[in-house]
């Protein structure tokens, strides 16, 4: 086994950016993704200021069809096994499995809070006829937004208060009778839409820790926030960066998996919160909060607002 060798479990916007860190760092790197191959699945997400900043530092081989099963550890390295019979043997393993992270579970029985309510994320077929707005609309309980992303196309999100688990039949049937009678370019927006994927949304509290020994975590394994932000791939990215600046930074990879652990939870935890509060403001699931959400768009001073998110949007280690 190399001493430099370095596993990823999990071939998403954070494992992959911490892959191509890493590398760049001169550590031999090898990446598992359980899914089969690359899909396109419809959704989205937002790369912000911040995240830009940490791709420029990094200058932006998978294997699929690999389900992690089982991880050990010892003073020298990690072994992992996989469902396909793998089995491979690392300096340190990085879980950037997602929010219901396999690898996580492993050290950490913290139970996710499901934030009550559910998104729909979808590549509509139709322009949008504001190329250069981002547009959000709001109702009761419900949220839809849009912007376009070229070639006669537009991504577009929903998301409604909703029991945990439920299920519809005819999805582009229920959303056309929730969006149906709002602004005449959302219903058409769902019309011209061939997949419509749905997810609840989780997020989870701050823990002092995201790892053991040579194991730690990055994006939504270690810290799944609500989209409110916008800031869940963003510091996905900024985690890639920051793993790969502190493993080059320190020979001993326990020490450097703990020192970054300790920089990142302090960036993000806040932010996890913040975003909570946010997505419970913008439901408007009671008459307080909407006339609360009403007037901060309609009162809060412009350059209020942008220097309440300053701190969010600028990358702490450029």
């Amino acid at each position: 086994m190399s001493n430099d060798r370095v596993m990823i479990v999990g071939a998403g916007v954070g494992g992959l950016t911490a892959a191509v860190a890493l590398k760049r760092a001169g550590r031999e790197i090898a990446v598992f993704e359980r899914a089969p191959q690359l899909l396109e699945l419809g959704a989205g997400f937002a790369i912000q200021s911040n995240a830009v900043t940490a791709l420029r530092q990094i200058g932006l081989g998978e294997e699929f069809g690999h389900e992690l099963t089982e991880l050990d550890q010892d003073d020298s390295g990690v072994t992992v096994r996989f469902a396909n019979g793998a089995e491979e043997r690392g300096a340190m393993l990085i879980g950037a499995d997602g929010s219901n992270s396999t690898v996580r579970t492993r050290f950490d029985e913290t139970r996710r809070r499901y934030s009550g309510y559910t998104t729909w994320l979808a590549l509509s077929n139709l322009a949008s006829p504001e190329p250069d707005t981002h547009t959000q609309w709001y109702g009761e309980h419900s949220i839809f937004g849009a912007h376009a992303v070229g070639g006669g196309k537009t991504y577009w999100y929903a998301s409604k208060t909703a029991p945990e688990g439920e299920h519809e039949e005819d999805t582009k049937r229920n959303l056309l009778a929730l969006f149906g009678d709002w602004h005449e370019v959302v219903p058409a927006f769902i019309e011209a839409t061939d997949q419509i994927p749905r997810s609840d949304i989780y997020d989870l509290d701050r823990r002092d820790a995201w790892g053991s020994g040579r194991v730690t975590l990055v994006g939504d394994a270690a810290h799944p926030m609500v989209p409110a932000l916008g800031q869940g791939a963003c510091q996905a990215i900024e985690d890639g960066v920051v793993l790969a600046r502190c493993v080059s930074a320190d020979g001993d990879p326990v020490s450097a998996l703990r020192t970054y652990e300790a920089k990142r939870i302090a960036r993000t935890a806040p932010i996890v919160k913040r975003a909570r509060a946010q997505g419970k403001l913008m439901q408007g699931d009671n008459t307080v909060m909407r006339l609360a959400r009403d007037l901060s768009f309609r009162l809060a001073p412009t350059g209020q607002v942008l220097k309440s998110f300053q701190k969010v949007l600028t990358y702490p280690d450029a």
